[in-house]
């Protein structure tokens, strides 16, 4: 796979997503909860992977053109505490940028109306589509089909192809600079483990720390996180201590063994 082709497959994905999205509020007559989302989201991404598999590993076992292969087991403990210790940065970045460019009224509306977590029903929607399906969905798609595809020829380029397909699927530019910082991060393990199950695991506590958030109070949709420079600073340290740690595990014997099944 080229990398033309695999940013034409991100667009094809996002397209469809956007055509799923009408179709259900035309269906509904209302805008979307984000329970039809996650199910608009989830159509998107697996059959746009169903095509990639079918195309380009027609044949062979899915598990491992997705990237589904063990690796060096701290590199999944690394990645789900650099999810955690991720937040606080992104969270900086967008704060910084919505200060210059703040969200109109109906887009904090919009945002209102979509993570809402008023009730219990609420609160098992939002868990289970940000901390199960849209991670799930995304890095079998961005880290397991497009990744493993373009990974045969070269790693970094793979990552760096990848990320600039995840951020710019999000359509909120104020979130690109966040995004940018994760997806370098996720571009970064997925080259050192030669799995998708670490990025995988970043994903999905990225994610929670944000419900986790919502839930309890300390952020809403209209007011994000509070945050001291002390704690600001202290995370951007954290992720980089993190991230240097990931050299170290990347010798081990399992990540460089599932980083040779990546090259194929």
């Amino acid at each position: 796979m080229s990398p033309l082709a695999a940013l034409g497959f991100a667009a094809a994905c996002h397209l469809a997503l956007q055509l799923i999205v009408s179709a259900f509020a035309l269906a509904r007559g209302v805008a979307l909860d984000i329970v039809t989302l996650g199910a608009a989201e989830a159509l998107a991404y697996v059959g746009t992977t169903f095509v990639v598999l079918r195309i380009y590993e027609h044949g062979s076992s899915s598990r491992s053109g997705l990237g589904l292969r063990p690796t060096a087991l701290g590199l999944a403990g690394v990645g789900f505490v650099l999810g955690l210790a991720l937040k606080l940065p992104a969270e900086s970045l967008t704060a910084v940028v919505e200060r210059f460019f703040p969200p109109s009224d109906s887009e904090l509306l919009a945002r209102s109306a979509l993570f809402r977590t008023e009730n219990l029903r609420q609160v098992i929607g939002l868990t289970l589509v940000a901390c199960l399906v849209a991670p799930l969905v995304e890095e079998l798609f961005f880290r397991g089909a497009l990744y493993g595809r373009l990974a045969k020829t070269s790693a970094s380029r793979a990552a760096v192809v990848t990320g600039f397909a995840f951020v710019v699927m999000h359509s909120d530019v104020r979130h690109w600079p966040a995004l940018i910082v994760v997806a370098v991060v996720l571009g970064y393990l997925r080259v050192a483990s030669g799995s998708v199950l670490p990025c995988l695991c970043l994903h999905v506590a990225f994610n929670a720390t944000g419900v986790l958030a919502l839930v309890s109070g300390v952020a809403s949709p209209t007011r994000p996180l509070e945050l001291s420079f002390v704690w600001v600073a202290a995370s951007w340290v954290m992720t980089a201590v993190l991230v240097a740690g990931l050299l170290r595990l990347a010798d081990e014997p399992g990540a460089a063994r599932a980083r040779a099944e990546d090259r194929g």
